[in-house]
């Protein structure tokens, strides 16, 4: 568990508390979206390949799938839905306590 504390100068408790709720929740919306477009991206490689990425990137790894600007760019897409994951994960566990 994390715990940060938050000081200002300036602002009221409840008003400071609805500007981190927001902040986090449009983060959270920036994020699904990202990673809905990236999944999208994802499932189109594996429509285009005819396999799915789990063993696209057993074959990419073994050098059965060469590398080219298309399986480059499919990698990156699941290393980003892999990050966003993650990070979404972890907005999502967060709670602003009083």
């Amino acid at each position: 568990m994390v715990t940060l504390s938050v000081k200002s100068d300036s602002g009221k408790r409840e008003t400071i508390k609805q500007l981190l709720l927001d902040g986090l929740e449009e983060e959270k919306k920036r994020l699904e979206y990202a990673l809905d477009l990236t999944i999208k991206k994802i499932k189109g490689f594996e429509k285009k390949f005819g396999m799915s990425t789990d063993e696209f990137l057993e074959k990419f790894k073994s050098g059965e799938v060469k590398e080219d600007e298309e399986t480059f760019e499919w990698w990156g897409e699941k290393k980003l839905a892999d990050e966003l994951k993650v990070n979404l994960d972890t907005i999502t566990g967060i709670e602003v306590c009083q």
